[in-house]
């Protein structure tokens, strides 16, 4: 369990206001019925809070992480400033109803190992964390692309950061729910994904008529 000490952070990471500059170009993400990549995880890239018995920490995995329940996936960068913070404190908000309905969270991070292990300590993460500094497991969900990049488009970004994206996945490693915001101007939603794990724990075919309150 990592201790809970505040190092000196510089808030102000979190806290910049992104303009936005509206471009037309796309990228190829994965979607609803696209089957999760699995990706292994070099051992020093992450941080590991709850995790299924029969985790394989020699050799962890994507898919070793969904055990028998399903496991919410979501991408998050320092480098979206103010847009970060959001999604954090919304993930963060969302966690124990996630727990609650027999389902996972696992975030992956576009940052160093450092500066993801200051995060953890200064808002006090509790849920587990990937660190992808170079966007291999983005560019695999097709959150991001050399070619498309997003501080080409979205004013106030100078970093290469993945977009924001939000899956959820059932045990059989099946997306079944996806929001993607290229755009920086629609979060994700927290009643949204708590419909679409209730419905991959009662294995249950999911519509957008599950929504739960948060």
């Amino acid at each position: 369990m990592i201790k809970k000490h505040l190092p000196q952070y510089d808030p102000a990471f979190w806290d910049t206001e992104i303009p936005l500059n509206r471009s037309n170009e796309k990228l190829l993400h994965l979607q609803t019925g696209a089957k999760m990549p699995d990706l292994y995880i070099a051992k020093d890239m992450a941080f590991w809070q709850n995790i299924p018995k029969k985790f394989k920490f020699e050799k962890p995995s994507l898919f070793s992480l969904i055990g028998n329940k399903p496991l919410v996936i979501s991408f998050l960068a320092g480098g979206w400033n103010n847009y970060g913070k959001q999604h954090l404190e919304t993930l963060k908000s969302v966690y124990q109803e996630i727990k609650a309905l027999n389902g996972n969270l696992l975030v992956i991070l576009n940052a160093s190992y450092t500066d993801s292990l200051e995060m953890i300590r200064y808002f006090e993460v509790d849920f587990n964390i990937v660190v992808d500094p170079d966007n291999q497991i983005a560019t695999k969900f097709g959150l991001y692309s050399e070619t498309a990049p997003v501080w080409d488009r979205i004013s106030g970004i100078s970093e290469e950061v993945p977009v924001p994206a939000t899956f959820v996945v059932n045990q059989s490693g099946s997306i079944i729910y996806h929001t993607i915001d290229e755009d920086f101007d629609k979060p994700f939603s927290p009643t949204e994904v708590l419909g679409a794990v209730f419905a991959a724990a009662s294995r249950v075919p999911y519509n957008n008529r599950y929504r739960f309150a948060t």
